[in-house]
């Protein structure tokens, strides 16, 4: 079996080299390459007021980092932190060390996602007249509308760019012309999209070829609509898309 990991940043490299530390050939096909804040001054002023908001909610481990870079000062206790899973919120405490303010994330360590944190926050009881996204120039639009539908102020930060990667032909032809089955890790909807513009028209069929992982029950119901056939579904910490790739190779 080959995987092809689409996750994009250091968890995307991460993750195909404990793929391939267990024995299977990994190749990382990022379906996005992350780089700086596309206005870095606008981002630094608007983290200078991060005691103004009651909560601020990191949409991915990359996010944090990114913020880490751009902060000046240490977090205020008084804003809340909001991850939307395990590895954001390790890397908040690794990165941010973000003292005595409280930090909300999916009350299952299983669970990640914008729901899931929408519904720790729910069940936290904690309210936010001002709430703060810090994500890439777009996505996450679903927390955005429920804080604005609950009442609160929301304001987004670009910490980080997401652009489209560009794959190499190399890359695809080689893994075109090889008759291993193959299996491919999504972590986003918009990386089906993303694979599919990287291939080419062409190779989309040959793409739908491959088991499918769905790191999410909305990603997975996206490659169903896209043609995939066979997909699978695990949550987004590595240890459970290795647990799910391995009983497909068994």
């Amino acid at each position: 079996m080959v995987v092809i990991v689409t996750r994009p940043g250091p968890g995307g490299k991460r993750l195909t080299d404990l793929i391939t530390a267990r024995g299977h050939q990994a190749d990382w096909w990022p379906a996005f390459d992350l780089t700086a804040a596309p206005d870095v001054p606008a981002a630094r002023a608007a983290l200078a007021r991060l005691a103004q908001y009651q909560l601020a909610v990191f949409v991915s481990a990359h996010a944090v980092g990114a913020t880490g870079a751009l902060l000046a000062g240490k977090w205020p206790s008084t804003t809340m932190i909001g991850v939307v899973g395990a590895a954001t919120r390790a890397a908040v405490q690794a990165e941010l060390r973000p003292g005595q303010s409280t930090v909300i994330s999916p009350i299952n360590d299983g669970e990640s996602g914008s729901e899931a944190f929408w519904d720790a926050w729910i069940a936290s009881g904690h309210e936010a007249r001002r709430v703060l996204l810090l994500r890439a120039q777009d996505g996450r639009s679903w927390l955005s509308e429920r804080f604005a539908a609950s009442g609160a102020a929301v304001d987004v930060i670009a910490v980080y760019t997401r652009r489209a990667h560009h794959l190499s032909a190399d890359a695809l032809e080689r893994r075109s012309n090889d008759a291993t089955p193959m299996t491919i890790v999504f972590t986003s909807t918009e990386a089906i999209a993303a694979l599919d513009q990287q291939s080419g028209a062409v190779r989309r069929a040959w793409l739908r070829t491959a088991t499918a992982v769905a790191c999410h029950p909305r990603i997975a119901q996206q490659l169903a609509a896209a043609g995939y056939s066979r997909v699978v579904n695990a949550s987004f910490d590595d240890d459970s898309i290795i647990r799910r790739l391995e009983s497909i190779s068994a």
